[in-house]
């Protein structure tokens, strides 16, 4: 069997080879099985980048019993619901965003760590496109397309999104919705403080 070196940072092959003991594999063994699904992550499209956004994506989803169904259906069932009691429904949607401030800030402490969790979210659902703008004052625009088919579900998806938002003391000033297009600029809580990145895509 062929033996090569490799060259890698320091810090990565100290936490690599404590992985490995933590597992109880040698690091021979743990190397060629990182490596093995590597490659045929990058053989298909993929990236270890996109690998490990979607491992965190799963955590989180499993955390909150996430249960994963088309698309078609789910939009069905929301606008069933949306017609008996829209007010209740919105009320629904936006607790749910409040509730899971505190475990998306386990995994991302502030929104530009939000951001970056969304586009493992985006692999788990049919959104299209996300971007995120920010603005003077630490204020920022976000743009969400595919956000549902109708207005329904799309209205159900903004009440989420505004809850996520003031939980990371961002407060929706103005909003622009319509069927599966949602448009929100929201201003920070804390002056001054702004975005690392001014133009982010998802």
């Amino acid at each position: 069997m062929a033996r090569i070196n490799l060259s890698v940072d320091k810090k990565v092959f100290e936490e690599f080879s404590a992985q490995a003991d933590k597992r109880s594999m040698t690091l021979y063994a743990f190397t060629n099985e990182s490596l093995s699904v590597i490659s045929r992550v990058s053989a298909e499209g993929g990236s270890p980048e996109i690998l490990y956004q979607v491992w965190r994506v799963i955590s989180i989803m499993k955390e909150v019993d996430a249960v994963v169904f088309p698309s078609d259906i789910v939009e069905e069932l929301v606008t069933q619901l949306y017609r008996e009691d829209r007010k209740r429904l919105l009320a629904k949607f936006s607790e749910l965003g409040t509730s899971m401030v505190a475990l998306l800030k386990l995994n991302a402490e502030d929104l530009q760590g939000l951001i970056s969790l969304a586009k493992g979210l985006v692999s788990f659902m049919p959104i299209k496109h996300v971007e995120v703008l920010s603005l003077q004052n630490g204020n920022i625009e976000l743009i969400l397309v595919g956000a549902g088919k109708g207005i329904e579900t799309t209205e159900c998806t903004n009440e989420f999104l505004k809850s996520i938002l003031r939980g990371y003391s961002y407060v929706v000033s103005k909003e622009d919705v319509h069927p599966g297009i949602i448009r929100l600029w929201a201003e920070t809580l804390h002056n001054g403080k702004q975005l690392a990145e001014t133009h982010v895509k998802v």
